[in-house]
């Protein structure tokens, strides 16, 4: 019999929320508890350095933390390029466009290893990377520069190896923006943007990098906020049962973590409706829902939730089911959690081989370190 409480406990499992400044704030850390929150998220508002960012994940962890809670997932999106939420001493990586140019599946790897193990050194523990996304319209606003290649193999095998890179240091990889996002004219912050792709043509293209990260174990797969009439008349991605559920879930065979894309961009906000887009969400098959921020936990998001599940809107096996595919990525990804010694940073973050490999990306070359025989294999 689940209680109140325990539903209450569960549902809060589902979110994932920012929030603004260099510290915790006390109405955050409050909501931590009071909310049950599953996880968190970095943006640049939060990053000074990575002493303050190990000792923001350590509180956030040991102090802000019901004891009775499961381990927060610390997120961020930190792809290379523009996408970049870390500033110097961090590596910066150029954009994946130049890693695909180069071709390199191991090179691919050791981007993804070097990103792991400079946010695993901070305590992040999930990257919203790598990007799937087929580059098929040169004039997307959004994803140019961030995409691999126009080459859906090209996308695959590159994101393959980013995707084993992360997971190998310790960080959960997401790939995103299922069903894709490369085919798009319009930002989907600032609307809904739309698509005409059959499931023939998206099978064809669009979800081959998504079926090779799959079989490569990718750990979370995001949603995207756009339209395809094609594949569903009525809902966006993010909120559609036949996108997630029917395509993603039974014919990818995927069955790990989906994630949202963050809930308060336009193209849902502005549409949907706070209340109506949680709800919608999660009965598609989210199983995660990002939230930036900006206005604090989103209260009415979390009690539109509980309120379906009391009314037989939503069932409470679909939030089990959700809560427990958080709680096997958390038991994966937390179970060593102990607090990060200061002392250690300098000797993860911005290390000499790690700026090595950007700048040979930069040059579109293959660092010969990697092809020494002691460098780890993909």
């Amino acid at each position: 019999m689940v209680t109140a409480a325990d539903l209450k406990k569960q549902v809060g499992q589902l979110f994932l929320v920012g929030f603004e400044g260099l510290q915790v704030p006390s109405d955050f850390e409050h909501a931590i508890r009071e909310y049950h929150l599953g996880g968190t998220i970095y943006f640049k508002r939060n990053v000074e350095s990575p002493v303050q960012l190990a000792m923001l994940s350590n509180r956030l962890q040991f102090e802000c933390r019901s004891k009775d809670l499961s381990p927060l997932l610390i997120a961020i999106d930190h792809e290379g390029g523009k996408v970049d939420r870390l500033s110097p001493p961090f590596t910066h990586f150029p954009g994946m466009d130049l890693v695909g140019e180069i071709g390199s599946p191991k090179l691919a790897f050791h981007v993804g290893l070097a990103m792991g193990k400079e946010l695993e050194a901070i305590g992040v523990n999930v990257d919203f990377a790598p990007v799937a996304d087929v580059l098929t319209n040169p004039q997307n606003p959004i994803m140019a520069g961030r995409a691999f290649s126009s080459d859906p193999e090209m996308c695959a095998k590159m994101g393959s190896g980013v995707c084993r890179g992360l997971q190998k240091s310790g960080v959960a990889a997401v790939a995103k923006h299922f069903p894709g996002h490369g085919d798009t004219s319009e930002d989907s912050h600032l609307t809904l943007p739309s698509v005409e792709r059959t499931l023939v043509e998206s099978e064809a293209i669009e979800f081959v990098p998504f079926r090779r990260l799959i079989r490569s174990r990718v750990e979370g797969v995001m949603t995207a906020h756009i339209l395809n009439r094609k594949l569903d008349p009525d809902f966006p991605a993010t909120l559609s049962p036949k996108i997630i559920n029917d395509i993603l879930r039974a014919q990818l065979r995927f069955q790990k973590v989906v994630f949202s894309d963050d809930m308060e961009m336009k193209a849902i906000s502005d549409n949907y409706g706070v209340e109506d887009s949680a709800v919608l969400a999660i009965k598609a098959g989210c199983d995660m829902l990002i939230y930036r921020g900006d206005s604090g936990f989103p209260v009415a998001a979390y009690e539109a939730i509980i309120k379906a599940v009391e009314d037989r809107k939503l069932s409470k096996e679909r939030i089990e089911i959700s809560v427990q595919r958080i709680l096997n990525l958390k038991k994966t990804y937390t179970q060593n959690l102990k607090p990060i010694e200061m002392a250690q940073l300098e000797k993860k973050i911005g290390l000499p081989e790690h700026q090595a490999l950007a700048e040979a990306i930069l040059k579109k070359e293959l660092p010969k370190s990697l092809f020494e025989e002691n460098t780890e294999e993909p």
